[in-house]
């Protein structure tokens, strides 16, 4: 195993780590995201129709 290798499994086990931790955290933003996108397009089309 090179370093390189090695430190993309340390860098892999943290991520894998952190979403175990906060994947509760990481699904709220992500819907709060996907609603936020979702009523700027809406609100967007609607812009555009009424013009």
């Amino acid at each position: 195993m090179t370093e390189n290798s090695a430190l993309v499994l340390i860098v892999m086990l943290t991520i894998a780590v952190a979403l175990y931790k906060f994947w509760k955290q990481i699904i709220g933003i992500l819907v709060i995201s996907i609603v936020i996108g979702f009523g700027y397009g809406v609100y967007s089309f609607a812009v555009a129709m009424t013009n």
